[in-house]
């Protein structure tokens, strides 16, 4: 079997300084670099409450970035990453993974981790350990990443996004069937009741691709370095002005006069992406 090594040159696979271990505790956000063919910064993702009881998901969306890549997209580089085998697997991420040889390299695999697979999954590497938190990709823990698999992964980084790193809490929502995010349901909550927008796209791609699309709340109470604040940021809206999510298909509201909890197909040019991340903000 050939195996694809892949290179995180995705920049908001991007760089995290500040204190803490791999445990997930807490973080301060650092500024991010360019990326350039191994990767040289990671990202960060501060967390609040953990997994919600309501089938949703609430984190902060700590990922901090700005402007993209150095002359190479996608997943082309040399930081031992193997998307054809399991994380867990010894072949995958060896001791001299450059992922592995710096700080930042080893903050990324842990937001990595942290969103592919869920509690108690943990894979070892290097010396140290990286959690599994959110789950949305699990078959990655001993099997390929296929394209299921990265598209999945790509919308739950990218709803973590925040070019400015700071910490606002997010819930997290999306079409909870077994086939797409089952630890991530369509339940919202109160406490989150603007409707931001959705993420989606496949950041392993060479050129990879990275989208969103404005909720009908993206302007309402504007979060600095999200969407809606006229961030320039490394994804992009795919459709035209004013870019807004109603193009997508809805998911089913919750209730009688309940809204839609979010989309959960969008066609982009020729793709129809069926791997879609909701956020909904205070």
């Amino acid at each position: 079997m050939k195996l694809h090594c892949v290179g995180l040159g995705a920049a908001m696979l991007l760089s995290l300084t500040g204190c803490g271990g791999v445990d997930g505790g807490e973080y301060e956000e650092g500024k991010v670099s360019e990326v350039g063919q191994e990767l040289l910064e990671g990202n960060g993702l501060d967390e609040v409450n953990g997994i919600d009881e309501i089938n949703g998901l609430v984190d902060a969306n700590g990922w901090t970035g700005h402007n993209g890549w150095t002359g190479h997209n996608g997943w082309t580089g040399h930081n031992g990453l193997v998307s054809a085998i399991g994380l867990a697997d010894s072949a995958n991420l060896p001791n001299d993974a450059p992922i592995l040889g710096s700080e930042a390299g080893r903050k990324t695999l842990q937001y990595l981790v942290k969103c592919a697979l869920p509690l108690n999954a943990n894979i070892y590497k290097g010396g140290e350990w990286y959690y599994g938190k959110i789950g949305v990709a699990p078959e990655w823990a001993t099997g390929a990443c296929d394209t299921d698999c990265q598209e999945k992964i790509t919308a739950c980084l990218g709803a973590h996004v925040n070019t400015t790193g700071n910490h606002v809490p997010i819930f997290l929502v999306a079409d909870g069937s077994s086939t797409e995010f089952p630890t991530i349901g369509p339940g919202l909550d109160n406490a989150y009741p603007e409707m931001e927008g959705a993420f989606f796209g496949n950041i392993f791609k060479s050129p990879p691709e990275f989208y969103y699309c404005n909720g009908p709340d993206v302007g309402v109470h504007t979060v600095p370095g999200r969407i809606g604040s006229g961030v320039n940021a490394q994804y992009s809206n795919p459709f035209p002005t004013p870019g807004s999510c109603s193009v997508c298909t809805a998911m089913p509201p919750n209730g009688e006069n309940a809204p839609t909890p979010g989309w959960n197909v969008c066609v982009a040019g020729s793709k129809t992406w069926t791997h879609v991340m909701n956020v909904w903000r205070q």
